[in-house]
């Protein structure tokens, strides 16, 4: 009697509009559809779509947020503003002496943060939401430890091609699940655009492992069921806006005058309504102020301002540089509206369910799979 096995395949930023672009699954896959997301990055939509709760239940909405007594970086108070060169050496061994503690397991980068600035921010997330205990809800990795579910995780601590090679060998052991999740298609995107030639390569690629993975599947006497998925699109830059020069121009000094955390797509204050009004203006009418209601309807409204008491998203497209993320335009970006076309990421199965509407109903997708063979 043949062995079940399922295979998750989580591509970070596979949009939609990418796929369809390239036409990538349609040969392997019965059930291809869009998939919603949630407002906000990967450290957001990676634990919404682990667990199947909205950042405003789980707490992790962005990378970073303000700090309380008790944050990670609360010891480098000390540290004054610094000149560009030796701040970006400062963060370097910053970062050295974090990982040294091994308090924070979740990916995590200080990008180019001012050092001087750290000890107001602290981590979203400091557990792995990969692994089981490492989110403040129940995750996929939570409930198939709890039930015995045999599974093998392969994440971003090891490479793509390493990760593919090792997943097709998996199916000759008694797993029950195969979970490979990769970040390297997002990293490329970022570098080169999300239609480039390259990007279709990289598909074509996922394309051989899927044939792979099949083969194997047949050599090892395995009934295989596929689901593919993203946790979030891509959208090419089309244009800029620097909003922390601008405000410095008007005398709004960060950290003196107000603080606020400049992400590539948002700009999150804290300091009132003199400070909003000034990054409404300087946000050139390139992005809006989300209200209480619309961050509720997003799953990410925090009471407590943790992430900010007033929030500013760019309209897709547009990047805001110089951020906190990177003094330079990159190609493509994600963190739009997650309405967008380009926002919406990609569901794709061989197995005979209907695809869940959002990233939020993953969890649940894989839960019914795995009841229904095991």
């Amino acid at each position: 009697m043949s062995r079940p096995v399922t295979l998750v395949f989580l591509v970070d930023a596979l949009g939609w509009e990418i796929a369809e672009h390239f036409g990538f699954g349609r040969e392997h896959f019965g059930t291809r559809a869009s998939l919603g997301t949630v407002l906000g990055y990967s450290a957001a939509a990676i634990p919404s779509l682990l667990s199947g709760a909205t950042p405003a239940e789980h707490g992790s909405w962005a990378m970073f947020r303000r700090s309380d007594a008790t944050g990670s970086f609360q010891s480098l108070r000390w540290i004054p503003p610094l000149p560009h060169k030796v701040d970006w050496r400062a963060r370097k061994y910053i970062r050295r002496w974090l990982d040294r503690r091994g308090a924070v397991k979740s990916y995590y980068d200080l990008y180019e943060i001012p050092a001087h600035l750290l000890h107001r921010f602290d981590l979203g997330q400091t557990g792995d939401p990969f692994r089981p205990g490492g989110l403040a809800r129940e995750t996929v990795f939570d409930w198939m430890h709890a039930e015995g579910i045999r599974y093998q995780l392969w994440d971003y601590r090891t490479g793509e091609s390493e990760n593919m090679r090792a997943a097709v060998a998996a199916l000759s052991q008694p797993y029950d699940v195969l979970f490979v999740y990769t970040a390297e298609l997002d990293s490329l995107m970022h570098r080169v655009g999300i239609f480039h030639a390259s990007v279709g390569e990289r598909l074509a690629a996922y394309t051989a492992f899927l044939d792979a993975v099949k083969n194997a599947a047949r050599a090892n006497d395995v009934e295989l069921e596929i689901v593919l998925l993203s946790d979030h699109g891509m959208t090419d830059v089309t244009d800029t806006v620097d909003v922390w020069q601008t405000l410095a121009k008007h005398g709004w000094k960060v950290g003196r005058d107000y603080l606020a955390f400049f992400d590539s797509t948002m700009a999150r204050t804290w300091g009132g309504e003199g400070v909003a009004d000034a990054v409404t203006l300087a946000l050139e009418g390139k992005g809006r102020r989300l209200d209480a209601p619309q961050l509720r309807a997003f799953g990410c409204y925090f009471p407590d301002g943790s992430y900010g008491d007033d929030i500013f998203l760019a309209d897709p497209g547009v990047l805001i540089v110089p951020s906190f993320m990177g003094a330079r335009r990159i190609a493509a970006m994600h963190g739009y509206h997650p309405e967008d076309r380009f926002s919406r990421g990609v569901f794709m199965t061989d197995a005979p369910m209907p695809a869940p509407a959002s990233i939020l109903g993953f969890k649940s997708h894989l839960q019914r799979i795995v009841r229904a063979r095991h």
